[in-house]
């Protein structure tokens, strides 16, 4: 097969040792020499039954080269023909191949034979003396070799040529196999690459977003801070205004934490502590807070920056616009494998249009959070934890009564109470 461009080999496509059993295994039925050769005649297996004749011609190098170029020459007619074919080899013998062709790719073919038949070749034994008496081999020897050549008939060779073309078919089922299962493997590996990969890229992106939604403080909050520092360092005692500046500066810490970080329970409490310290300072202590837990605080964990926010939330709306004494409540307690916190408040509620809109993208202002985090925020980032029946559960508002939000969490390790 001229111009065919190999792109497979029968070394990388069968396990020789395969080959060789099912060689062996030929020579054994039939009694003929049997060898398999790539499709430039080179040998992919050792020799099977063959006779001491060919074997003492393939010894020396110049009749090996012979030897193989009868078999490239035998494989590439079978190849052309798309089936068995039956060559005199270039001592005369007579030797049958079948091709072994995978995807239009010739690879080798089983070669067989190293026989005469019978009365046929009775006038060619001079001739087979003739075509090897100029081998640089040890010709008395090959002389003995020659006189022991097996003769058969023509039924038994055509009988193995139908096995021969079997034994083909069977190999290039077997190739066959091998490339479908590399291709399979091929595209696994490729498609795990590509999973991994888009993996990475959503863990990234998750990352990001988490960043953009954690990291910014608000100045707002900054300033108002800094003034209510100068107004108590000019009208107070030097104490509460070092208890205000050590409040924020623990403020400031705490939301600057690693992103990846789930911090414990009890020191999301200690933020809201210092970020009520300086609210009660600058409002004059119109803020009550009163908290009730049943958990162990410290082994619950939770995203950073849940709670305040919402307490948040509940002084800008309840409080801020009334200027009234409000009162922020946190309850928490388990419950069927999760843990139960409560926010509520005694301000001014929110009508319900205001309620359903909160976790739409359209209600993101920051409205002077010191974080810039609303409660669409936290409930993402619980989401992005925990899963989706992890977050906000409920959010319960009337006007002029105040607003409860339920945040529900897993036991994420650690015993509860």
């Amino acid at each position: 097969m001229e111009g065919t461009v190999t792109v497979f080999t029968l070394r990388n496509i069968v396990n020789i040792e395969i080959l060789q059993e099912i060689q062996d295994r030929f020579a054994d039925a039939t009694g003929l020499g049997v060898v398999i050769a790539d499709e430039q005649g080179v040998p992919v297996t050792k020799p099977s039954n063959f006779t001491a004749f060919c074997s003492h011609i393939r010894s020396s190098e110049e009749g090996l080269q012979r030897c193989m170029l009868s078999d490239e020459r035998v494989g590439i007619i079978a190849a052309e023909q798309g089936k068995p074919a039956i060559h005199r080899c270039h001592s005369g013998l007579v030797d049958l191949a079948a091709p072994i062709i995978l995807n239009g790719n010739y690879l080798g073919a089983v070669l067989c034979g190293q026989v005469l038949i019978e009365e046929k070749d009775k006038e060619r034994l001079e001739q087979v003396r003739q075509n090897t008496k100029n081998l640089h081999i040890n010709q008395e020897l090959l002389d003995l070799y020659f006189e022991k050549i097996e003769f058969t008939s023509q039924k038994r060779v055509e009988a193995a040529t139908e096995m021969l073309y079997l034994v083909a078919n069977y190999i290039i089922k077997m190739g066959a196999t091998h490339l479908a299962q590399e291709e399979l493997n091929e595209k696994s590996q490729k498609l795990m690459e590509e999973l991994q990969i888009r993996a990475e890229l959503e863990k990234i992106l998750r990352e990001t977003q988490l960043r953009v939604l954690q990291s910014q403080i608000n100045p707002h909050f900054l300033f108002n801070t800094l003034n209510t520092i100068s107004r108590l360092a000019y009208l107070e005692n030097a104490e509460q205004t070092q208890n205000v500046t050590y409040s924020l500066a623990k403020i400031l810490r705490y939301s600057l934490r690693n992103i990846d970080q789930l911090v414990p329970l009890k020191e999301e409490l200690e933020h809201i502590k210092n970020y009520l310290n300086i609210q009660q300072s600058r409002f004059r202590n119109k803020i009550q807070y009163e908290q009730w837990l049943d958990l162990d605080v410290d082994g619950i964990k939770i995203p950073i920056l849940t709670i305040q926010p919402i307490i948040e939330n509940a002084i800008i709306h309840g409080f801020e616009p009334q200027d009234s004494t409000v009162v922020l409540k946190l309850r928490g307690f388990s419950m069927d494998n999760k843990v139960i916190l409560e926010i509520s408040d005694n301000g001014m509620g929110m009508p319900e249009e205001k309620r359903l809109s909160i976790f739409s993208n359209k209600n993101s202002e920051n409205n002077g959070h010191t974080t810039g985090i609303g409660m669409n925020n936290v409930q993402k980032r619980i989401q992005h934890y925990f899963g989706e029946e992890y977050g906000i559960a409920a959010i319960e508002s009337q006007i002029g009564a105040g607003t409860m939000v339920q945040i529900i969490i897993p036991k994420l390790g650690g015993n509860l109470a």
